[in-house]
């Protein structure tokens, strides 16, 4: 589900860069700025919040 969005400023250089590519590919420029994050690397796995925020625990 699609329910997340990313502003970006772009140059007017850019913005044509983008724009002349996804029509030249057919599609729109979402579908472009998706195709090339399809490409990037897989992200590491999530941590649970619980683990961001633990400390050592020391026996007694």
């Amino acid at each position: 589900m699609k329910n997340l969005r990313i502003d970006v400023k772009v140059t007017e250089y850019e913005m044509r860069q983008v724009t002349e590519e996804a029509a030249r590919r057919g599609m729109t420029k979402s579908e472009l700025i998706r195709s090339l994050i399809a490409k990037l690397p897989e992200p590491l796995p999530k941590k649970h919040s619980r683990d961001s925020h633990s400390r050592a625990v020391t026996p007694v």
